[in-house]
């Protein structure tokens, strides 16, 4: 099924019933810029819509999904079960296709947030070269005492460097690891149009 035929056929039918789209997108308890979005081929209504969508624009679901109306007044079974068909199909990659573009963003937020921690080692390091100090490069501890109502408290604070291994290596190994899967996403997300 076309998404941009299935939209041009319900902009059709909505004119022809005299809707805006916001009277269409009011009987069918959607929002007026969903129905914008059928019309346009940039969504697809919700299988559990097609009925209540073919009903407002007084066609039949068989007529709704094919795009066309259809001058006989029945379909066989087969006909009838491969319309169907069809649109569930539609509406599950559909579904895929959200769900493919939510982990997509995860995976590139996730690479991005990786991305940052080793250049901030990079600029400390930088720092610590330039600067010449040696307070992260050999790890600091400090005791501290705190009072309260019930007595003093002891707080022991200790810092010690990260191997480069870990506080490097493996924020760019996720980064690397991210980009790559969030590229297969992607490639999946435009197979599944």
């Amino acid at each position: 099924m076309d998404n941009i035929r299935f939209g041009a056929f319900v902009a059709q039918l909505r004119k022809e019933q005299g809707l805006t789209q916001k009277g269409l997108a009011d009987r069918l308890n959607v929002t007026d810029k969903a129905v914008s979005k059928w019309e346009t081929g940039k969504g697809f209504p919700d299988v559990k819509l097609l009925e209540p969508l073919a009903q407002a624009l007084g066609i039949s679901l068989v007529e709704l999904i094919r795009g066309e109306k259809d001058p006989r007044d029945s379909l066989t079974a087969a006909e009838a079960e491969a319309v169907v068909s069809q649109a569930m199909d539609q509406s599950q990659r559909i579904t895929a296709r959200r769900y493919l573009k939510l982990l997509r963003w995860l995976l590139t937020s996730i690479a991005a947030i990786c991305a940052v921690g080793p250049l901030t080692q990079l600029a400390l390091a930088l720092e610590l070269f330039f600067t010449g100090s040696k307070l992260f490069a050999t790890g600091t501890s400090h005791m501290g005492h705190i009072g309260g109502v019930d007595g003093p408290t002891s707080i022991f604070v200790s810092s010690a460097p990260l191997p480069t291994w870990l506080s490097i290596g493996l924020p760019t190994l996720l980064l690397v690891l991210c980009i790559i899967l969030a590229f297969r996403v992607w490639k999946l997300e435009r197979k599944l149009k």
